[in-house]
């Protein structure tokens, strides 16, 4: 990943105790980078339209901070720097209002990961749900998908390997700093995802595995995926705090039916009973995530095909994953409205973007798996 100038002062509001994406987006309201935030006298500071108690608390805090030597920190630990203010972050993780200010990563995050699919469950895994998920995550990474978990022992880590062993990409998301690999006998594993996906953190380096990490990195393996299948969960499990969490950010839940006798499956069970949809293999997420395999000769020809000018090139750097109105490609682009619907039509036609209903659009995915038009 490209160093980015500012990810030193982005490092240095991430280390600010008690100061959230809340706060820090109010103090980077008034200033137009996280440096000059940063390198603002605490006299200035103070004269700001907010509340003084917290200014009072920014000036304090950063004066203990030495940029260099966290810099180093992230350095020795083998990890990268990736903040919401770089194109690589996450897309669906940007919408997100409790999103990370800052990710730590080892390992690569790729524009093929924005189809993931988090596969989560007890680490008290029995033989059937190990093999289920290990099964599934192997059926999804073949078509394409992106599978995120938490590397935890159990079905953690069955997922994980089940992506690996097909040859896909995989993301583990930490609850413990990114020099930290937990559980450590999971290392081996941790090593392959690196070579064939991420580990990623929101933790400053050296952070301890708490119990209360793995509750708010749950927000993360959801926020990163369309939708979430937990495959074998007992009533309570953290699997069902992910399973809350996607409910809460509008992605899909799914779940691996389990015996009546089946402690650990009734977890699963209860979700079903409350509305995820039963899995029985890897079509019935494929099919719910309204995703179709496309034959390898038709992707090359979507990438073969090249925008025309700079008028259809300004609208296409506008456009991601996740529709975008109309209304704001022209804002973005200063181009007549007239231009920008043309425009999007013929690159419509052309393939590289569908339309989203209700004058949205947005990218087409110009890869082997991809969401057929609405």
């Amino acid at each position: 990943m490209r160093e980015n100038p500012q990810h030193r002062y982005w490092l240095g509001l991430h280390l600010l105790p008690d100061f959230g994406i809340v706060k820090l987006s109010r103090l980077l309201a008034h200033f137009e980078s996280p440096e000059a935030l940063w390198r603002e006298t605490d006299a200035a500071m103070l004269r700001l339209p907010l509340p003084k108690k917290m200014l009072s608390s920014f000036c304090a805090a950063r004066r203990k901070i030495d940029l260099q030597r966290e810099m180093d920190k992230v350095a020795a630990a083998g990890a990268s720097l990736l903040t919401q203010d770089d194109d690589a972050y996450p897309a669906l993780l940007r919408r997100l209002d409790d999103r990370p200010l800052l990710l730590y990563v080892r390992g690569q995050l790729m524009a093929d990961d924005d189809m993931c699919l988090g596969v989560v469950g007890t680490r008290k895994a029995s033989k059937s749900g190990w093999d289920a998920a290990n099964e599934l995550a192997q059926e999804l990474a073949r078509h394409g998908i992106t599978i995120v978990s938490g590397l935890a022992h159990g079905i953690d880590a069955a997922a994980h390997r089940g992506a690996l062993a097909a040859g896909g990409r995989t993301i583990a998301v930490m609850g413990a700093g990114i020099n930290i690999i937990y559980p450590r006998e999971n290392r081996d594993i941790a090593e392959e995802i690196m070579q064939n996906g991420a580990i990623i953190s929101e933790l400053p380096v050296g952070s301890p595995p708490l119990r209360t990490n793995f509750t708010q990195r749950n927000r993360i393996i959801s926020g990163l995926s369309h939708g979430v299948l937990v495959a074998e969960a007992p009533e309570r499990s953290g699997a069902l705090n992910t399973a809350d969490h996607a409910l809460a950010q509008g992605r899909d839940v799914f779940a691996v039916p389990h015996s009546y006798h089946s402690v650990n499956g009734r977890g699963c069970n209860r979700l079903i009973q409350d509305g995820a949809m039963l899995v029985m293999d890897a079509r019935d997420i494929l099919e719910a995530l309204n995703i179709t395999f496309q034959a390898a000769q038709a992707q090359q020809r979507a990438e073969q095909i090249q925008p025309a000018d700079e008028t259809e090139s300004a609208i296409l750097a506008q456009l991601d994953i996740e529709p975008i109105h109309v209304d704001e490609i022209v804002r973005e682009t200063q181009l007549p409205a007239a231009t920008v619907s043309g425009t999007l039509a013929l690159l419509e036609l052309k393939g590289l973007v569908e339309s989203a209903g209700a004058m949205q659009y947005c990218r087409a995915r110009n890869r082997n798996l991809q969401r057929p038009r609405q």
